[in-house]
């Protein structure tokens, strides 16, 4: 979730990377071990900018490593060392591995490392331990990206993905006023691709979710429910604010006088206020949503009831209804993330 244009935390990459390369390669020399390039080699490719994502490929290499050995050492044992053998057991064993990444993407590093443990051995004396001491060259740079990763500057996905949500429930609140304006000032046509942008950085707040939830959560005390919570409901106001996006461009003709202009713009300003609260780390007002909600809903229901939505043509009271009922559906995400987020504080507190 990190910008190209954060300096900072590239710089601290760089750094951070630079000294995963330096430590494997040393420990490598250590302990005698003939190629501390692979090493050296295996830290800078397991490095993550975050620690995610560096976990991630730190398991994703390392357990690829250790099923590819098991295969190459399968094949010494198997196929004599003759040229048409060990061109056999290469083509058995990377076509074996190519396959398997159809169910998992870690053979696709075990596909390399039964590569190098069945050509880099041939001539050798002990096949079998050259292979073992390439695979723990490889081991020495995982484990050393994985200590510089998260004890050196650990940039945490969890982190990066609290400060993205935070400007983007203000980006959404901004949106959604303009919207609201433009539909209460005569259903004034926007730009339809001003939700564009928008809508990409939602997408990739579940993925950054989804590392939190399956590697960082793993060394670091998160509160993934309260994340999550503040996930789903972006999620759930983007996707109604597209809806309103829709239902106000896309419908012919002049434009009319909302007759329930005031809730509507009551509304619009409790919603985006609890937005921009949620933005600074806030708990929104649960009794004015509640309140503005009630107030549009008891408006809306009397003007029925009066039969005055009957003199509307179909195609503007559809567009109406489906305006108005995406700004509802925002405002019940908008309580129901209120309610949650406070039993969510009161079970950390009573723990």
């Amino acid at each position: 979730m990190f910008t190209p244009q954060s300096q900072s935390p590239h710089l601290k990459h760089g750094i951070k990377t630079g000294i995963a390369a330096v430590m494997a390669y040393s420990i490598a020399n250590l302990f005698h071990l003939s190629y501390g390039y692979w090493a050296a080699l295996s830290a800078v490719i397991v490095m993550q900018i975050n620690v995610a994502d560096s976990i991630r490929m730190c398991w994703y290499r390392f357990s690829g490593t250790a099923i590819g050995a098991a295969i190459g050492i399968l094949c010494i044992v198997i196929f004599p060392e003759t040229p048409a053998m060990t061109l056999l057991s290469l083509f058995i064993s990377s076509a074996f591995c190519a396959y398997m990444t159809r169910y998992n993407v870690r053979y696709r590093m075990a596909a390399i490392t039964t590569t190098i443990v069945t050509l880099a051995s041939l001539g050798e004396a002990h096949r079998i331990e050259y292979g073992l001491f390439r695979v723990l060259e490889i081991t020495v740079g995982v484990a050393s990206a994985f200590l510089v990763s998260v004890l050196i500057w650990p940039l945490r996905a969890a982190e990066a993905l609290k400060e993205s949500l935070c400007s983007q429930f203000s980006e959404c609140a901004d949106h959604y006023e303009i919207l609201m304006e433009s539909f209460l000032n005569m259903q004034t046509s926007v730009d339809s691709e001003m939700l564009d942008s928008f809508n990409s950085k939602i997408l990739l707040n579940r993925e950054t979710y989804l590392k939190v939830l399956r590697h960082e959560r793993l060394l670091y005390i998160e509160d993934t429910d309260l994340l999550g919570l503040k996930v789903s409901t972006l999620e759930k106001g983007a996707s109604h604010m597209r809806a309103m996006l829709h239902a106000l461009n896309n419908v012919q003709g002049e434009g009319y006088e909302i007759i329930m202009k005031d809730e509507l713009r009551a509304l619009s300003k409790v919603t985006a206020e609890s937005m921009r609260a949620i933005s600074a780390g806030k708990t929104p007002d649960e009794e004015a949503l509640q309140i503005a909600f009630d107030a549009a809903q008891e408006r809306l229901q009397s003007l029925r009831n009066e039969g005055v939505t009957r003199r509307f043509y179909l195609q503007k009271m559809v567009q109406f209804f489906a305006f108005y009922h995406s700004a509802q559906f925002i405002c019940k995400d908008l309580l129901q993330y209120t309610r949650q987020r406070k039993k969510v504080m009161v079970a950390l507190s009573e723990s």
